[in-house]
C-alpha cells in the first residue's frame, strides 16, 4: 500500500510538472529547462498561466528598474517596457489581437468571419489596430515611467491578463476549430472492474496465481497510461495561483488602493474584450484569449498613469 500510495504520489508530481512545462514552453519565449508534452494535461498548462505571468512580470518589472537605476535615457527605458512583455511571450498574442481584429472589423456573415480568424494572411485591420494598439501602450507607459511606477503593478497587469484569459478558454464553449475543443469533450467511461468469483467456484493455487498476475499486469498499464486532467482541475490550479500571486503583490505593494485599481483595470478589459469577441465570433479560442490579454494589458498601463 505504501509502494502504490508513493507511485501515485509521484506521478501527481509528474502531471503538475508536465502542466507547467507546457505552459513554460507555448506561453513563454525563455528556454525551457525540460520540454514535456502530453495532451491530457491542457488544462493544467492553462492553469499555469498566473505563474508565467508572473515569471513574465518579475523580468518585465526587473530589467525596468535596472535600466532606471542605470540612468538610460527615458525614451530608451519607454521603449525597452513596451517591447519587453511581447518578446517574452514570443508576440503570440499579438498574433491573436490581430487575428481577431480581421474578424470582426470585416462585418462579415458568422462564418466567413470564422473563416477569416482561422486565416493566416494579415489584413488591413489587423495592422491598423496593431498600430493604434503600439502607439497607445507606448504613451500610456512612457507617461507613467515618469511619475514612476510600482513593481507589484506591473506584475499584476502581466499575472490579471493571463489569468481572465485562461479561466475563459476553461470554462467557455469552444469554437468548432478552436485548438481547445478537446478540453470540454466528454470524459472517457471508467473500466469496469473484474467480476468477482462466484462463491461456489473456489480458484485453485494455478489459477489465482494467474489472476494475480493479470491483475498486476493491468495496474502496471492503468499507472503508466497518463489520464486526461479535467477543466475542472485546471480552473482549481489557475484560481489557487492568482489567489496566491494577488496576496503577495498586494503585501509587496507600496500602495494597495493602486495595485487595486490596476488589477481590476486589466481584469475589466481582458473580461469585456473576451465577452465581446466571443459574441462577434461565435465560441472562444486561442486567438480571442490573446484578444483578451492585449486588451487587458493596455488597460493596466492606463491606469498605471492614473495611480
Amino acid at each position: 500500500m505504501r509502494k502504490e500510495s508513493r507511485l501515485r504520489h509521484a506521478k501527481n508530481q509528474m502531471k503538475y510538472l508536465t502542466g507547467f512545462m507546457m505552459a513554460w514552453g507555448n506561453f513563454c519565449s525563455l528556454p525551457c529547462p525540460a520540454k514535456h508534452w502530453d495532451n491530457n494535461y491542457t488544462s493544467l498548462m492553462l492553469g499555469f498561466l498566473p505563474l508565467i505571468g508572473l515569471v513574465i512580470g518579475i523580468i518585465w518589472s526587473a530589467i525596468y528598474f535596472g535600466l532606471v537605476y542605470l540612468g538610460f535615457p527615458f525614451f530608451v527605458v519607454a521603449f525597452l517596457i513596451t517591447f519587453l512583455p511581447f518578446a517574452l511571450c514570443g508576440f503570440m498574442h499579438m498574433d491573436g489581437f490581430m487575428d481577431c481584429c480581421d474578424a470582426i472589423m470585416s462585418r462579415r456573415p458568422l462564418e466567413q468571419r470564422q473563416l477569416i480568424l482561422k486565416d493566416s494572411s494579415t489584413g488591413a485591420f489587423a495592422v491598423v489596430g496593431m498600430i493604434f494598439f503600439v502607439l497607445g501602450y507606448f504613451c500610456f507607459l512612457s507617461t507613467a515611467v515618469t511619475t514612476g511606477v510600482d513593481f507589484a503593478n506591473m506584475v499584476m497587469i502581466v499575472v490579471m491578463s493571463r489569468s481572465i484569459s485562461g479561466l475563459h478558454v476553461l470554462i467557455c464553449k469552444p469554437m468548432g476549430q478552436s485548438q481547445y475543443a478537446m478540453l470540454h469533450d466528454a470524459e472517457p467511461p471508467e473500466e469496469t472492474l473484474p467480476e468477482e468469483t462466484l462463491p461456489e467456484e473456489e480458484p485453485t493455487e494455478e489459477s489465482t496465481t494467474e489472476e494475480d498476475c493479470t491483475e498486476l499486469v493491468a495496474c502496471d498499464s492503468v499507472e503508466t497510461a497518463s489520464k486526461k486532467a479535467s477543466a475542472k482541475s485546471g480552473v482549481i490550479l489557475l484560481l489557487v495561483l492568482l489567489a496566491v500571486i494577488t496576496a503577495l503583490a498586494f503585501w509587496c505593494s507600496s500602495l494597495w488602493l493602486a495595485t487595486l485599481i490596476v488589477s481590476a483595470a486589466t481584469a475589466l478589459g481582458s473580461l469585456i474584450s473576451i465577452q465581446y469577441a466571443k459574441k462577434n465570433l461565435g465560441g472562444m479560442s486561442g486567438d480571442i484569449a490573446g484578444f483578451g490579454i492585449i486588451w487587458g494589458e493596455l488597460m493596466g498601463v492606463f491606469a498605471l498613469v492614473l495611480c
